[in-house]
């Protein structure tokens, strides 16, 4: 079966924060409306909370211990001698490939590029607080994407978008930067000190931001600051994928179209301590992500919603389950997630992973267990805080 696909990966969204999964302000109108015409999966979960590993995850179907990136962000590569994508399938058979990411970390030296005849990691600027740290803002993303779109029509595509908008530092252009204001989280301020990266109890360094609104630091230490430019963002964030829907639509693309969102992890907002800030533990606020899928017109069910636990390691067997192809060979991690609609007991009965270099998760029905990893089987990551990961835990997530 021939259709296109795209794929879209928004950078630090926590599932949490989204109207379609119950949050209150209006964050993401059309998200919203994508998951009306769509099937969401109220309970998905990402295998890392970093963005290398888990992006990793996602185009390999395997969990974070299995592919050749495993835990590490900083120095992770994907060898290509070990591993098979979804886009080298997708290109072998046919299918125009190609990808549009939007922060360095992803950029074609980690081997993601993988499958992918035009890979476009082209950044274009510094973060606020890390100069070092290149990043491209989502309208120059989309402006790549459709540019490449409107000449590659002719046949199946798979296009993955990457958008890094809504990470930290938590900066939008009017008027998305006032959308919410700190008062609507709080009468009075919850003043908190700067911390270092990795520590809990402060705002992280690299967030700080003054209140550009005016351009005095009246809200700088301010947690109810920062949570009104978190969801900033992702209104932000959810207007450039607005646009992008809209010209996939006059563009006469959108009917026959796989579309697929979902994140590579979230973001902690004050959770045991951690403020602004991700990677440090397999929480439910770390790890937790949207996942939306639209399926191409007469192929699937709209306006659904599952409440089995799944995975970002579904995505590569959903796709080539629809398909048709025989990836029986791949030892792929993941379930294709036709199964959690047709048969949502036996989907139910597996247990969902997630894991860093000091902590591992596993995810069985309504609970969460954690644990720590010791030096012996893996060496902390450069931000181990151990006083997160210690001991053993038990969540129950509803």
């Amino acid at each position: 079966m021939f259709f296109s696909i795209l794929l879209i990966t928004i950078d630090t969204l926590r599932a949490s924060h989204l109207g379609c999964y119950g949050y209150q302000r209006e964050t993401s109108p059309h998200l919203d409306a994508l998951a009306r015409e769509a099937i969401l999966f109220r309970r998905a979960y990402s295998p890392c909370s970093y963005t290398l590993p888990a992006h990793a995850s996602i185009m390999t179907g395997k969990y974070v211990l299995h592919h050749s990136v495993g835990y590490r962000q900083g120095d992770g590569k994907m060898d290509p001698d070990r591993e098979v994508t979804l886009a080298e399938i997708l290109l072998s058979l046919g299918w125009s490939t190609a990808a549009f990411v939007s922060c360095a970390v992803l950029d074609a030296s980690r081997g993601l590029s993988q499958g992918f005849v035009l890979y476009d990691d082209e950044m274009t600027r510094g973060e606020e607080n890390r100069p070092h740290e290149l990043v491209r803002d989502g309208p120059l993303t989309t402006a790549r994407a459709l540019a490449w779109l409107k000449d590659n029509t002719g046949k199946p595509f798979f296009v993955w978008i990457h958008y890094f908008d809504v990470h930290g530092p938590y900066i939008q252009p009017a008027p998305f930067n006032t959308f919410f204001k700190p008062e609507d989280y709080g009468k009075s301020p919850l003043l908190l000190p700067v911390v270092n990266e990795g520590e809990t109890g402060g705002i992280p360094r690299y967030q700080l931001l003054a209140d550009d609104s005016d351009g005095v630091v009246k809200h700088q230490h301010d947690v109810r600051f920062y949570l009104a430019r978190y969801d900033c963002g992702i209104r932000y964030q959810d207007h450039i994928v607005g646009d992008l829907f809209r010209t996939l639509k006059e563009m006469d693309l959108w009917d026959e179209l796989m579309v697929i969102v979902t994140a590579d992890h979230g973001e902690a907002l004050g959770e045991n301590g951690v403020y602004f800030y991700h990677g440090l533990t397999l929480t439910p606020d770390q790890i937790q992500v949207p996942l939306i899928v639209k399926m191409p017109r007469s192929t699937g069910p709209a306006g659904v919603q599952v409440d089995v636990p799944v995975s970002t390691v579904d995505i590569m067997p959903t796709v080539l389950e629809l398909m048709g192809f025989d990836y029986s060979r791949l030892a792929l991690d993941g379930l294709p997630l036709q199964y959690a609609l047709s048969t949502p007991d036996f989907v139910a009965q597996r247990a969902v992973h997630s894991d860093l270099s000091c902590q591992g998760a596993i995810i069985c029905g309504k609970e969460l267990h954690l644990w720590p990893r010791t030096p012996s089987i893996s060496s902390p990551g450069p931000l181990h805080n151990p006083l997160l990961v210690s001991e053993e835990v038990k969540i129950y997530l509803f």
